[in-house]
């Protein structure tokens, strides 16, 4: 091989300069926990990019050109922003970006007692032993923060804006939740460029990382609403990773929405330990162009009664591809669980991809419900003949099955604001997806 060949990438690599030994080290003096990333360090090198044997055939992280990276690390202090940062409406504003975490508490937040802090370097990142990206995160990780409501209610939304780095930089961070016993909240996750007015289809490759974790512990009782929207530049390589521990009858409704980057490769676990705990989560999931969006849900229902109802849709365009998938456990202990996990994908395109693998592992008979499903196809003919013969073109037609098609889940969003928002970066993205497509068509002809 001459020297001016690149060395062939294997689909489960990636190359990251600053993985080291050394920059362990350097995390740790600055940011504390020595002994824990260390260990995370080690897990990173040691496990395979995918642990599930079921998996193992839906990993491809060559778009990712992380090999001249290099790794933030903010200020450990957390800045304070202008009252009028904050938007109409919120209880709080959390910035996170390459220059730092920044925050403003509005009164709503301030009475009910809600602190937000640098995350403690002796923290754990839960899951580490098990996932390689989790383990990255846990020994990288270069800012954090923990967000806290001891007791009572916060009506209004806490807004987290996350901000993507530069070309050639890695953010790696962390988001610890914690609301106590009988408490209430809601967050809006906004994830976007850092840039107005970036180029967002400037390539087959992303240059730049964004690794996150929401690391959510719900006390006996307390309710989350959480809303995720994801808009990323496509020059950006997104790895988010959520795990939610429930307490008993601790509830959380989560929707989250991947539009942008051009890969994404994410976990949320579940942990329903508390007897009577419930999640309903729903996602959507729209890549065009060469992005891959690779997402696994794993549900486990270690409490007595507990409700799981899980939904996810998906719509690939141009060369996209798109890996769901999903594990829910059901062990000896947990007795009358109610559980459902679906999976669906729609295909814009014939040279668009995408797989849907809902699994169960149930080890307890008496069980209330313990159902999936799953589908992947194109748009069905039939449906855009009977729109046209009630008046519509074919453009509309299958623009109004696609957006009917992924309203179940948008209408999920626990806020009005950000349902309409989502709705029209989806119309747009739909509209620029048959454009696309049509010129494809053009030039082929």
């Amino acid at each position: 091989m001459s020297a001016a060949t690149p060395a062939r990438r294997g689909l489960a690599d990636l190359p990251l300069p600053w993985a080291t030994e050394r920059e362990v080290a350097r995390l740790a003096r600055i940011l504390g926990g020595g002994n824990l990333r260390a260990l995370a360090h080690t897990a990173f090198h040691a496990l395979p990019t995918e642990s599930n044997l079921l998996f193992t055939g839906y990993v491809d992280l060559r778009s990712a050109e992380l090999q001249e990276s290099t790794l933030l690390t903010t200020p450990a202090t957390i800045g304070e922003l202008p009252a009028r940062d904050l938007p109409d409406g919120a209880a709080a504003l959390i910035t996170i970006s390459a220059r730092g975490v920044a925050t403003h508490l509005g009164a709503e937040a301030r009475a009910a007692g809600l602190t937000v802090e640098p995350l403690a370097g002796e923290t754990p990142v839960a899951g580490v032993d098990g996932d390689r990206m989790t383990a990255l995160i846990g020994a990288y990780w270069g800012s954090g923060i923990q967000i806290t409501l001891a007791r009572g209610a916060i009506e209004a939304p806490i807004v987290i804006k996350i901000k993507s780095p530069a070309q050639g930089e890695a953010l790696v961070t962390r988001i610890a939740v914690t609301l106590g016993e009988n408490s209430s909240a809601t967050i809006s996750e906004e994830v976007i460029g850092s840039h107005v007015g970036r180029d967002t289809n400037s390539g087959a490759t992303a240059r730049a990382l964004l690794a996150t974790t929401s690391e959510v512990k719900l006390g006996k009782g307390a309710k989350l609403r959480l809303a995720s929207i994801q808009e990323l530049p496509e020059d950006v390589v997104y790895l988010p990773v959520r795990r939610h521990d429930f307490g008993a009858n601790a509830e959380l409704q989560i929707a989250a929405a991947q539009v942008g980057a051009r890969l994404v490769r994410g976990r949320i676990d579940h942990q329903l330990t508390g007897n009577g705990s419930k999640v309903r989560q729903v996602e959507v999931l729209f890549a065009g162009g060469e992005q891959l969006h690779d997402l696994t849900t794993y549900s486990l229902h270690a409490g007595e009664k507990t409700v799981g109802d899980l939904l996810a849709k998906g719509v690939f365009a141009g060369k996209a591809r798109g890996f769901v998938k999903g594990v829910t456990t059901i062990p000896r202990s947990g007795r009358g669980t109610n559980s459902y996990l679906g999976e669906f994908g729609m295909l814009l395109s014939k040279t668009a991809r995408s797989v849907a693998i809902p699994s169960l592992w149930i080890d307890q008979p008496d069980c209330e419900r313990a159902a999936h499903g799953s589908s992947v196809g194109p748009i069905d003919q039939n449906q855009i003949f009977y729109l046209r013969t009630r008046g519509l073109t074919e453009a509309e037609a299958r623009r109004t099955i696609v957006m009917g098609y992924l309203e179940p889940v948008v209408a999920e969003l626990p806020l009005e604001e950000e349902a309409d928002r989502l709705r029209e970066v989806l119309a747009a993205k739909l509209d620029a997806a048959f454009v696309a497509q049509s010129s494809a068509a053009a030039s082929a002809a």
